[in-house]
Order: structure tokens, then C-alpha cells, then sequence
């Protein structure tokens, strides 16, 4: 089995550091916690969605040590490891920003926080850097996941799982941890995915509670 994981925001968390990047730049006083609420409240002002992408350059790039590995992903990671399943990281991350003027190789940093948290180490999470792919599109990326065989995709986006090409073979799991309440079987009402608000959670519907 090879289960596919996005990388910002999935695995690699911001709402931290979106925070503190949108004080320090004197936005908000005090900026709301969670990347969907701060980006909300950016695209409302002029000029809005440029200042969020100037601040996503920000955080992917220069600041990426900053960013927090989200609660439960190694542990998920680690588990896939002992039972024999593949973990591929299938990103859609250009080399560098459109927004940002400091020439920061956006995939090298996120390489480097890999590396930073035991990614790669053998007493650490064992990842190959055979299975870390980072596409220019969204469109390549739902391609790399169609090639890989993934039967399992996890993502904080919606976007990924509409995206013309998502293969059908793979379960899609949308990783929500400020989302709206979902029903007792973890399946948002209508809608044709697994959405879960904890790692621990996801590993529950892919290995069993007693995970």
C-alpha cells in the first residue's frame, strides 16, 4: 500500500507562524489564529490577496523553520513505516515565490525542515527522498498521485480532490483541524471524501481504533 501526503499545512503546520509574521508586519494587533481565518480576513481589505500571498512566500521560504510539524503526522508516518506501508509527499510548491524578492528555493527549505525533523534519519521517521515530489501545478501534482498509485491521499485542501485527474482509486482525506463538526462516521454530509480534524483520527479509519 502507498498512502500520498500533502506537505503545507498537512504535514507542516503555519497558523503559528502566520500569526506572528501578520504582527511583526503590523496587520492586525492581534491576528486570528488559523490559516483560513487570517487569509479570510486579508482578501476582505484592498489589496488582500497579495498580502497573503506575501505572507505565504514568507513562511514557505525564509521563515520555514518556524513552522510546526502538526500533531500526530510523525507518529502517523512512523506507524505506515512498521506495517510495511509507503508514504510518498506530493507537494505543489514552485522553486521560488512569485511574491518574494529573496531568491529563497522554497522546495530546498522545505527539504531542510525535513531534515530538521528526522524525515530522513534512520532512527527517525525513515523516509526515502525518492518519495518527496514537489510540482510547479496542482495539475501535476494530481498527476504524480494518479502515477504513484496512491490508495490513500491526504490534504487540507478540497481543490486537490476536484482537481480534473484525481484518480478515483484513491481515497481522498481532507485534513480539517478548524472545520465544521462532521457526522459520527467522520464523513462530512454529502460530500465524497473523509474529512478528519486530528492525525490520530486518520490513522484510526486507515489502521483501526487501536492504533
Amino acid at each position: 500500500m502507498r498512502i500520498g501526503i500533502d506537505f503545507d499545512n498537512t504535514i507542516a503546520g503555519y497558523d503559528g507562524l502566520f500569526a506572528t509574521l501578520a504582527e511583526e508586519r503590523g496587520l492586525f494587533q492581534q491576528a486570528p489564529v488559523g490559516k483560513r481565518d487570517l487569509r479570510d480576513a486579508l482578501r476582505r481589505r484592498p489589496e488582500g490577496e497579495l498580502t497573503w500571498r506575501r505572507l505565504q512566500a514568507t513562511a514557505y521560504g525564509a521563515r520555514m523553520g518556524d513552522a510546526e510539524l502538526q500533531d500526530g503526522a510523525a507518529r502517523f508516518i512512523r506507524i505506515c513505516g512498521q506495517s510495511g506501508i509507503t508514504v510518498s509527499i506530493v507537494s505543489h510548491k514552485t522553486r521560488h515565490a512569485n511574491f518574494a524578492s529573496d531568491g529563497t528555493d522554497l522546495r530546498r527549505a522545505a527539504t531542510m525542515w525535513m531534515e530538521a525533523h528526522g524525515f530522513f534519519d534512520a532512527m527517525g521517521l525513515k523516509l526515502s527522498r525518492d518519495d518527496i515530489h514537489f510540482e510547479d501545478t496542482r495539475a501535476a501534482k494530481v498527476a504524480k498521485i494518479a502515477e504513484l498509485n496512491c490508495q490513500w491521499f491526504i490534504d487540507d485542501l478540497e481543490e486537490v480532490f476536484a482537481e480534473p485527474g484525481f484518480p478515483g482509486s484513491a481515497r481522498a482525506v481532507l485534513f480539517d483541524p478548524h472545520g465544521a463538526a462532521v457526522t459520527a462516521a467522520g464523513v462530512a454530509a454529502g460530500a465524497d471524501l473523509l474529512r478528519c480534524r486530528h492525525w490520530d483520527e486518520i490513522g484510526g479509519h486507515i489502521f483501526g481504533a487501536g492504533h
